[in-house]
């Protein structure tokens, strides 16, 4: 347990600072195109599935050199059952979990209700002459649909796709319905849905990062802004296409696991680009995708290695060093007090026990030896061990980097008066 929110730990902050550098990176070189914003951002987020990925866990071994320490505790039963207090790590995790388990049901409801917003709808007669075309020339399927629950236009599906439409569509300009299908139309061609999904379980898993909830939202930026150039390009209209995002850009009730015409917190960046005509040479554009790369890339390795995750002791069993050479003792970070057994409660036995331990590169506690025992009958040894287990220490480092040490831990056990 300890080991795994370690890591979570780990990857979250090297996570933040991913996210933290890729946004700085795309304000500083000015990533405004649609096409090298999405392409940078792709990189961002196959930069944030490839860092459990890199070789940089700490499990070094080394010479096989033991050294000892002693840490001393004290610990005051307090109950007659011998039960002790929650652990901090079963908690966070218990949160974490309930956090994501909350989200995915929230994300299956969601789709729950598409799919019966999407059976409540009617052929949109209407516009059925328009997609048609529209379909045809972009090469796209999809089924229109007339919809009371929804407040803009939005996407659904895949293989058999829909297009849900409010009905004051139907009162607009034809220059509008037109911006409007065909945009619809280029997310069905692109299969964007799938992609929605995907962000959407993205941040479902780490509903508690930041980062991760504006990774996905930049990323969800770029591929609407691409899509805008895409229509614009298609219809050659900028004004109609503008006029059909404010047209529907009032605040909207979030449609979970559908693509929407508009995002929320979007229109003014998205209309901002649409008045710019200005172009880039191919060798501008190459050139500040390298360089934003780049960024995320050394950002990446950087925060991979700085903040590294921890194989588990099972895969690669490191060697124990002594302080000296510079090898540095590990230092207590949360101490786990033993439980009283209420047979040992009965018969009053108090004292202390003596193990060995070995603390690991990841600062969890590996092999425990009992060296000076108090009571193997009525639990005082067990209760021990099961309590050095949960300890957590700062780890000792050799050269900088974290390493195994054998220290002696003292447990003490003592009724209360």
């Amino acid at each position: 347990m300890t080991l795994a929110l370690w890591n979570l730990a780990a990857y979250s902050a090297q996570l933040a600072v991913l996210a933290v550098a890729a946004a700085t990176a795309a304000a500083l070189f000015r990533l405004n195109s649609p096409r090298i914003s999405v392409r940078y951002w792709q990189v961002v987020l196959a930069a944030c599935f490839t860092l459990p990925l890199l070789p940089t866990w700490s499990a070094t071994p080394g010479d096989t050199i033991r050294a000892s320490i002693t840490f001393i505790s004290g610990a005051t039963a307090t109950a007659a059952d011998g039960s002790g207090a929650l652990d901090p790590a079963l908690i966070v995790i218990a949160i974490l979990a309930t956090g994501v388990a909350i989200r995915l049901v929230w994300l299956g409801l969601g789709l729950w209700r598409l799919r019966s917003i999407t059976r409540r709808a009617e052929p949109a007669r209407p516009l059925l002459e328009l997609s048609t075309q529209l379909q045809a020339t972009l090469g796209a399927r999809a089924e229109v649909l007339l919809s009371d629950d929804v407040e803009g236009p939005a996407t659904v599906g895949v293989g058999r796709a829909f297009i849900l439409v409010p009905r004051r569509l139907v009162e607009l300009p034809r220059a509008v319905q037109t911006a409007v299908l065909c945009h619809e139309l280029m997310h069905v061609r692109r299969r964007d849905w799938l992609v929605t999904l995907g962000e959407e379980l993205w941040c479902a898993l780490l509903w508690f990062h930041p980062g991760a909830r504006l990774i996905a939202s930049r990323a969800c930026l770029a591929r609407e802004t691409l899509v805008d150039e895409a229509v614009i390009a298609h219809t050659r209209d900028r004004r109609a296409y503008a006029e059909a995002l404010l047209a529907f850009s009032g605040p909207q009730p979030h449609l979970v696991g559908a693509t929407a015409l508009i995002g929320r917190r979007h229109l003014s960046q998205r209309i901002s680009l649409i008045a710019q005509e200005a172009s880039m040479s191919r060798s501008r554009v190459a050139s500040l995708l390298v360089l934003s790369c780049a960024v995320v890339t050394v950002a990446t390795l950087s925060a991979a290695t700085s903040v590294p995750m921890v194989l588990s002791s099972v895969t690669h069993e490191p060697q124990v060093f002594k302080p000296g050479d510079g090898v540095t003792l590990p230092a207590v970070v949360k101490e786990v007090k033993p439980a009283y057994t209420a047979e040992a409660m009965q018969q009053k036995i108090q004292g202390s026990v003596w193990m060995r331990i070995v603390v690991l590169p990841d600062g969890s506690v590996g092999d425990i030896e009992i060296t000076r025992s108090l009571d193997t009958e009525y639990g005082h040894d067990r209760e021990a061990e099961k309590a050095a287990r949960q300890w957590l220490f700062k780890p000792g480092t050799k050269d900088g980097k974290p390493v195994a040490v054998e220290v002696t831990l003292e447990l003490t056990f003592r009724l209360k008066k």
